[in-house]
């Protein structure tokens, strides 16, 4: 069963085509990653499914229901999750406070000003920074947290949403090889656990060989490649286009790890 099905999206900028019929699904639990090289449309898809941009042409679906051109608020409330490149955090509040917003804005209290904010859903939200390896640090300001420990952070705060479809954008962008691999590895078991299905961009292909149940590729606008690890490693076009030579595929020894 498909949580997300995108049908024939295309995004035009000028006389640039960005997205060109593009077509593809996400399964119900599936860890899929979008991968490409940079100016492949990428960021402009994860846009027009986030509701973030318009589609000039083609169908969004999510849950059955086509969400082409709502606006992310809507997209949000319905169930889909984003996490950026950049993390994005409140820095003048805590860890807690972040989740605790996110918790406050999902159970629609936005505006129930009269219970003090530093009460409300404070358990679960220790529950959520518990679950990603941050309980430890729930008092500490955002601003002053490692990436590595923001990117956490920043996850515990998607999950308050309780999302059907996660959409991540270079998750692990501007980490370090063993933080890379702890992050991927703790997202792709929570959200096992929660049976939520994922749609992520990556650059770095140890990662996304490593955990993605099924790899889709994108080049100038069009997707190209669809399988799984070993197909995408050994596609003859995706070597070309993509990295222009197969070795870029090749397995990095372990002492550059």
């Amino acid at each position: 069963m498909s949580v997300l099905s995108v049908a024939s999206l295309s995004k035009s900028f000028g006389a640039l085509r960005a997205v060109n019929d593009v077509s593809f699904s996400v399964r119900e639990g599936e860890f899929l990653a979008l991968i490409g090289p940079n100016g492949a449309g990428k960021s402009t898809c994860f846009n027009m499914i986030n509701g973030q941009l318009r589609p000039n042409a083609g169908e969004i679906r999510f849950a059955g229901r086509n969400i082409a051109g709502l606006p992310p608020r809507a997209i949000f409330r319905l169930g889909v999750g984003r996490t950026f490149q950049i993390a994005a955090t409140f820095g003048s509040m805590t860890a807690i406070e972040n989740v605790q917003t996110a918790l406050i804005s999902h159970a629609g209290e936005t505006y129930r000003f009269w219970r003090p904010a530093a009460a409300r859903h404070r358990e679960r939200a220790l529950a959520l920074l518990n679950q990603v390896g941050m309980r430890d640090a729930a008092l500490r300001s955002s601003r002053e947290l490692a990436y590595g420990d923001s990117k956490r952070l920043e996850f515990a705060i998607a999950l308050a949403n309780e999302p059907r479809l996660l959409l991540m954008d270079e998750p692990t962008a501007g980490m370090a090889p063993r933080e890379r691999n702890e992050l991927i590895a703790l997202v792709k078991r929570l959200v096992v656990e929660r049976k939520i299905s994922v749609l992520f961009t990556e650059h770095s292909m140890d990662v996304v060989f490593a955990f993605a149940d099924r790899i889709i590729v994108m080049a100038r606008g069009r997707l190209i490649a669809d399988g799984d690890a070993k197909s995408i490693r050994e596609n003859p076009r995706v070597q070309e286009v993509y990295f222009g030579t197969g070795k870029a595929f090749e397995p990095k020894p372990q002492s550059a790890r």
